[in-house]
C-alpha cells in the first residue's frame, strides 16, 4: 500500500518525458494495408509467395506484428491511440492470428517438446534448460564484450531500450491466466519491475536514465522509425504473441523463464563491452548492472513456483511451458544471428 502523502515524493524531470519514446503513428505500410483488406484465401496466398524470399518474409511478419502489438499496448505509436475503429480492429485481430501462426510455423519453428515421463521430469528439464541452451553463451555476446565498437554498442543500446521499454506491461500481461505460486512469483516480479512502488526504481526509469545520458530522446524516436532493423523485433514479437493469446499463457511463462535465465550471462558481457569503450557510467549501465544481480533470483523463483504449484501441474501444462521456452530460444538465437553481422558492419 502506498502512503497518499508521499505519492509525488519521487517525481523527477525525467518523469515528465513521455514513455515509451515513440513517434505518433503515421500510416500503415502498403503491403500490410493490402493484407488487412484481403480475405483469408488471399492472405494465405500472399504469405506463401513471401516464403520464397526469407528476408522479405521475415521483414513483413515482424513489421506487421510490431504494428499490431503497438495497437494492443496502446501508446502513441498505436494506429488507434485513444480511439476505436470496430472494422479496423476486427481486421487487425484476424491478421494477428494469421500472422502469429505464420511466424510460429514458418519462421520460428521451435523444436518440439521432448518425450518426458512426467510433469516432474518436465520441470527438471526446464531447470536444466534455463542454464544450458544455445542462447546462454551465444557468440553474439562475446562480440559485444570483446570486439564491438563504441558506435556499434550505442546502436545496440538503442535496440535494448526499444526491446525492453514496456517490460512492466509485458509482465503484467504474463500474470493473467496464472494461479497459485506461479501468479505469486510473477506478481512479485512485476512489483520489482515497478520499483517496489518508487517511480525512480521502475526498471523502465533506468532506461530513461540511459536515454537521457546519451541525449538521445529525439533522435531515438526518429531512428526507430527510419533505421531500426526489422529483425530487432523478433524476440519482442515472439513474447507478445504468447502474452496476448490466452491459450499460450503457460508458453509465455516458459518464454520468460528462458529470457530471465539469459540475463546475467548476457548482461555481464554487455557491461564488459560498455566498459571497454567507455560507456560504463552509472546512468548508462544501471539497467544492465541491476538486472544482472536481480534476474538470477527471478529465474530460481519461477522454477520453485512450478515445483510447489497447487493444483499440481499436469504434464500437458508443463509441456506448454516447455514449448514456450523452446519458442523463446528459437526467437533469441534467430535475432542474435542477424544482429551480429549487422552490428559488426558498424564495428
Amino acid at each position: 500500500m502506498l502512503n497518499l502523502k508521499n505519492i509525488a515524493d519521487d517525481l523527477s524531470e525525467l518523469q515528465d518525458r513521455y514513455w515509451p519514446p515513440v513517434e505518433p503513428f503515421n500510416r500503415f505500410g502498403e503491403r500490410f494495408m493490402a493484407f488487412l483488406e484481403s480475405d483469408a484465401k488471399a492472405q494465405n496466398g500472399q504469405l506463401v509467395a513471401l516464403r520464397a524470399s526469407p528476408e522479405a518474409h521475415g521483414e513483413f511478419l515482424q513489421l506487421a506484428l510490431g504494428t499490431i502489438y503497438a495497437y494492443i499496448f496502446g501508446y502513441k505509436d498505436s494506429p488507434l491511440f485513444l480511439s476505436t475503429d470496430d472494422r479496423l480492429e476486427v481486421r487487425m485481430q484476424v491478421a494477428k492470428i494469421v500472422l502469429e501462426r505464420e511466424m510460429l510455423e514458418h519462421f520460428l519453428k521451435p523444436r518440439p517438446v521432448p518425450a518426458l515421463s512426467s510433469a516432474e521430469a518436465g520441470i527438471d528439464y526446464l531447470e536444466r534448460l534455463a542454464l544450458e541452451n544455445e542462447g546462454v553463451l551465444h557468440p553474439f555476446f562475446d562480440f559485444l564484450a570483446d570486439q564491438a565498437s563504441e558506435r556499434a554498442l550505442r546502436t545496440f543500446l538503442r535496440l535494448e531500450v526499444i526491446r525492453n521499454e514496456v517490460v512492466d506491461d509485458e509482465v503484467a500481461f504474463l500474470i493473467v491466466g496464472l494461479q497459485g505460486t506461479m501468479k505469486k512469483v510473477m506478481t512479485s516480479n512485476l512489483w520489482d519491475e515497478c520499483g517496489n512502488g518508487r517511480l525512480q526504481g521502475f526498471h523502465t526509469y533506468w532506461l530513461r536514465r540511459l536515454v537521457e545520458r546519451g541525449e538521445d530522446w529525439q533522435e531515438l524516436k526518429r531512428w526507430r522509425v527510419a533505421s531500426a532493423p526489422w529483425f530487432s523485433k523478433i524476440t519482442s514479437n515472439s513474447f507478445n504473441m504468447m502474452l496476448t493469446r490466452s491459450g499460450y499463457a503457460y508458453r509465455a511463462y516458459g518464454s520468460f523463464l528462458m529470457t530471465e535465465g539469459w540475463v546475467k550471462p548476457h548482461f555481464d558481457r554487455i557491461l564488459k563491452g560498455m566498459a571497454r569503450v567507455g560507456l560504463d557510467d552509472p546512468d548508462t549501465s544501471v539497467y544492465f548492472s541491476r538486472h544482472a544481480q536481480i534476474d538470477p533470483h527471478h529465474t530460481a523463483e519461477m522454477i520453485a513456483a512450478l515445483r510447489v504449484q497447487r493444483p499440481v501441474l499436469e504434464k500437458a501444462e508443463v509441456d506448454e511451458i516447455i514449448l514456450g521456452a523452446h519458442t523463446a530460444i528459437s526467437a533469441g538465437t534467430k535475432m542474435y544471428e542477424r544482429l551480429h553481422p549487422y552490428l559488426a558492419a558498424n564495428a
